[in-house]
């Protein structure tokens, strides 16, 4: 022991000084950046520590020690010349790796998340240094140690001169490849958010920047349809736009990056979107009827419904996608009466606009006599439906109630050739009951896949008769709202694109 102990009072002081001044001079040129923040974890040896913090001059420094190497730590601070405002110190479990990340994190969080942070796991235990590790690759915080390749056994110490300065790269450059796959099978999944999140990080972080500019492609997606979901239409418009430029912008040089095989997929939907992006300003401005007499705009808004049905129909969600497809059916009624410039929230019955080709009973009427065959054809309708009726015309109407005086009009949405208007009011009547049903609604209970069906299915049916009356390609616009998925991408491969 006493051999031991001159061999390191002869080390310290005729020896440690030439090592630093070694060390500084052969990684000065591997040091790109001062670190302004470093954690380090203190085990026995405090040379290691010493020569990282003489080379990189840290403005403060947060020492992770054990009671086993307090005195380690006391002799850093010593031979360091630390001010006490330079540094912090907290005592961890040697075993338990949670007490190394909770402080890691508080002093992450504490000192604003900053960019230039490193941790040193030179020192203390294994269970320190790979909790220590483990909490700088989570957060994205590069890694260091010192490093020898000449060790000298007896000695217990590297051979003088031999030091190394060691970066350590974030496993995401090794491991990228299924974090990605995490974040694509999240999208997949429509959960636009959480892909979002985990892309945020991957594109700032996977070393191959064509990687990381193909990734960016899938966040602005993600950006574009989480926002669309969340019917955000300027945010959605904003980003989709943003998305289409780069995927211009790289479409000469590189045809087979992730998602080039969907680009005029991705135009068609931008035109989607720059007929819905106005949309909350209209509604601020109570401009609602605006909306609804713009075909473009509430064509486009139609098929958000339908697709966002469909998404939570995939992920089994029936209650909502119910009421997705209601509010569907509600703006199909909504159009059709605003073409005849009425508005379910203030039904002004004697401004009606009459269709006197279609209705030809109504033509030249004066407006009290058109309001008084209105109401007399409305209880008729009443009477074959309920079995009863009455002329009463709310100012604000229902749905039931909506389409029972388009079929007044003769509008062809209700009033077909065939004569199935009654019919076909009785199915909507019973339609409205199902939804009614759901605990969204007036129910207590949730919808059964079965009944959802017949309710898609119905309204379906409704609205591809609409786009039909508006002269509207139902399958050509169903199939640019689908939502892309970048596993469909041809150009997907663990490569990224690569052949």
């Amino acid at each position: 022991m006493e051999q031991r102990r001159q061999a390191d009072e002869f080390y310290e002081s005729n020896l440690m000084a030439l090592i630093e001044e070694d060390f500084i001079e052969r990684n000065q040129e591997k040091v790109c950046e001062k670190a302004e923040y470093i954690v380090i974890s203190v085990g026995t040896s405090y040379e290691p520590i010493v020569l990282n913090i003489k080379l990189f001059t840290p403005q403060r420094i947060l020492f992770l020690y054990t009671d086993k190497t307090e005195k380690t730590l006391n002799k850093i601070v010593r031979y360091c010349s630390l001010e006490p405002d330079i540094y912090e110190k907290r005592r961890v479990s040697e075993t338990d790796p949670l007490d190394i990340y909770r402080e890691i994190k508080r002093y992450y969080l504490e000192w604003n998340k900053p960019d230039k942070m490193y941790i040193d796991f030179t020192g203390g235990t294994k269970a320190m240094s790979a909790a220590a590790a483990m909490a700088g690759a989570l957060i994205d915080i590069q890694l260091i140690y010192v490093g020898t390749n000449d060790y000298l056994t007896d000695f217990r110490k590297p051979n003088p001169g031999s030091e190394t300065l060691f970066y350590i790269n974030n496993p995401l450059a090794i491991f990228g490849d299924l974090e990605i796959e995490k974040a694509f099978v999240l999208f997949e999944r429509h959960n636009y958010a959480g892909a979002q999140e985990k892309l945020s990080v991957l594109k700032e972080n996977i070393p191959d920047p064509s990687i990381r500019q193909q990734l960016n492609f899938v966040f602005l997606l993600a950006k574009v349809y989480e926002a669309w979901d969340a019917l955000d239409f300027q945010p959605a418009y904003e980003n989709i736009v943003i998305l289409n430029q780069q995927l211009r912008r790289d479409r000469r040089t590189h045809r087979q990056f992730l998602l080039m095989d969907f680009c005029s997929h991705l135009e068609k939907q931008q035109e989607i979107l720059e007929n819905l992006k106005d949309i909350t300003t209209l509604v601020r401005e109570k401009k609602s009827m605006e909306i609804l007499k713009s075909k473009e705009v509430i064509i486009a808004l139609m098929f958000t419904m339908c697709q966002n049905g469909q998404i939570r129909e995939q992920q089994e969600k029936y209650d909502m996608a119910t009421l997705l497809f209601y509010r569907l059916l509600e703006m199909i009624e909504q159009r059709r009466l605003a073409i005849y410039n009425l508005f379910v929230s203030k039904m002004e019955y004697k401004e009606i606009k009459y269709n006197t080709r279609r209705a030809p009973e109504f033509a030249g009427l004066s407006k009290d006599n058109q309001f008084e065959l209105l109401k007399q054809k409305v209880q008729d309708i009443k009477a074959k439906i309920f079995g009863k009726g009455n002329n009463y015309l709310p100012e604000q109407i229902s749905l039931l109630e909506g389409f029972i005086l388009l079929y007044a009009l003769n509008d062809p949405i209700v009033a077909d050739k065939d004569g199935h208007g009654i019919d076909k009011l009785k199915r909507i009547r019973a339609m409205v009951f199902l939804r009614n049903n759901s605990i969204f609604a007036h129910g207590l209970g949730p919808v059964g896949v079965n009944d959802f069906k017949k309710f898609q299915v119905f309204v379906l049916e409704i609205f591809e008769q609409f786009c039909s009356i508006e002269k509207i390609n139902f399958k050509e616009y169903k199939q640019n709202m689908k939502w892309i998925d970048p596993l469909a991408s041809k150009y997907y491969t663990t490569g990224m694109g690569e052949e």
